[in-house]
């Protein structure tokens, strides 16, 4: 090897120590970002040692990112899931382990025993219209609380659509960056790996995947193959009812495209078959049509109490009242509870400022209502036959609580195993700080190496210079 080629190895073997050391000192200097892959890169030369070429690149396993993608996806709409049924579970309140709903009927129904002990104790009378309005006031607020719960998505989807379009807007601008930062050293990788994150932050939100263009673009889909970046970004809209999807002039319905994340979950929970056309029959999933169900189940529990006797069931509490005779002077003739549903169900106003007693020949038949079954309970998710009044209270809050603890159970397994498998991604193509050390060692051999070289061949030259003269 002749002393230029000798010094020509030499100095190409600094640039890439050089080259490596930026890389490595860059990988250090940001390894606990999470976004952070492992940049490498690998040079070419030519036959006199001179670099010819820099690749450089981002260590990533596709196959296990998509599958972390995946898994957020699912932990995203399991947690949306879980977040909203225990504000369900909050919402149906508990008093010694039982919900507030079955404690107040299980009060109004032995205050209307103990009245028919001594129907003549007005103070009997007094507690069992205090019990019954504490009874229809609770059914009231959770009915009232379910609307708010109903609120509280609406308003959650439309701030999750507006941080899609964000991300959407963000992963396109990164994308036309990529383009212009190709054979620009690796500020092409920093920003691919920014794109990952946004990506990953998008999945928790909505399913997706991804496609590599040639020019690095990073092109997203559906997992049915609708577009949200590719020429450019897609802008996702709410109507109250339905995400739209709008490419160009092109508007399409997603939701049955969500099939989970965040945005899936809440467009789930808060479907409701009955108003198509035709109108379909409710979910078998608990954590499906939830503010549909516990309406209808709310109204049915209310109109068991306000509605008259049905076909082939006992007299009903409405029917056992107002049938009743005689009714003695100051006694209220009909109506213990009034309205129809579960926003207007109250006890008769007269009763409740004492203008009116209950009726005493009444009594009896209440009594008898309210220790009935044989009662048909049928509502959207809830179907019960020979049934009693406190029976239909404990299946619509048992259902929910159970339902509640269940979307837990499943939040928690889906995060363990999203975390699980963003580890072993993390320790694949993240930066490993001992391994980094020891690539710098290695480096630091490497520079001496070359350096040393090129102090043989300068004194080398020095001593053909001598020589020369």
């Amino acid at each position: 090897m002749s002393l230029f080629a000798a010094l020509n190895s030499a100095t190409a073997g600094l640039r890439t120590v050089q080259t490596n050391v930026k890389l490595v000192s860059d990988n250090i200097a940001q390894a606990n970002d999470p976004n952070r892959t492992r940049h490498t890169a690998q040079q070419t030369v030519d036959a006199s040692g001179q670099v010819i070429s820099t690749t450089y690149r981002r260590e990533v396993d596709k196959a296990l990112m998509a599958q972390v993608m995946d898994l957020t996806a699912r932990d995203g709409g399991s947690q949306a899931t879980a977040t909203y049924m225990k504000q369900l579970g909050d919402l149906m309140r508990t008093s010694n382990g039982t919900p507030l709903l079955n404690d107040y009927a299980s009060k109004f129904q032995a205050a209307v025993k103990t009245l028919a002990t001594s129907p003549e104790d007005e103070t009997a009378q007094y507690q069992l219209v205090q019990a019954a309005d504490n009874f229809s006031r609770e059914i009231r607020r959770v009915s009232e609380g379910v609307e708010q719960l109903d609120r509280d998505m609406k308003t959650d989807i439309t701030k999750s659509v507006d941080k899609v379009n964000d991300l959407l807007k963000q992963i396109n601008t990164i994308n036309n960056d990529t383009v212009s930062l190709l054979g620009q050293g690796s500020a092409a990788n920093a920003v691919a790996d920014k794109r990952d994150g946004l990506i990953r932050e998008l999945s928790s939100y909505m399913p997706v995947r991804t496609v590599e263009r040639p020019d690095g673009r990073l092109a997203i889909f559906t997992p049915s193959g609708l577009a949200l970046v590719d020429a450019q970004p897609a802008n996702l809209s709410y109507d109250g009812g339905n995400i739209n999807l709008q490419v160009g002039n092109q508007v399409t319905s997603i939701n049955n495209h969500l099939t989970t994340g965040k945005l899936g979950s809440l467009i789930q929970m808060r479907k409701d078959g009955s108003t198509t056309e035709p109108p379909t029959p409710a979910s078998g999933d608990p954590a499906t049509e939830v503010i549909r169900k516990l309406r209808s189940q709310l109204d049915e529990f209310a109109k068991a109490f306000t509605g008259p006797t049905r076909p082939g069931e006992p007299t009903s509490f409405a029917d056992a009242y107002d049938e009743s005779s005689p009714a003695a002077d100051g006694e209220q003739t009909n109506q213990f509870f009034t309205g129809n549903d579960r926003f207007t169900i109250a006890v008769n106003t007269k009763l409740l400022d004492n203008t009116a007693k209950v009726k005493r020949a009444a009594i009896d038949g209440m009594v008898t209502a309210i220790n009935a079954s044989g009662r048909n309970f049928s509502a959207d998710g809830l179907q019960m036959k020979d049934t009693s009044y406190s029976a239909m209270g404990s299946a619509i809050t048992g259902t929910w609580m159970a339902a509640a603890k269940t979307a837990n159970t499943a939040s928690e397994s889906n995060k363990a195993s999203m975390q699980l498998l963003t580890e072993r991604y993390q320790s694949q193509t993240g930066v490993n700080i001992d391994e980094e050390i020891a690539q710098l060692q290695q480096l630091q051999t490497s520079y001496q190496a070359s350096a040393r070289v090129m102090q043989v061949a300068n004194a080398m030259f020095d001593a053909l210079q001598a020589v020369v003269r």
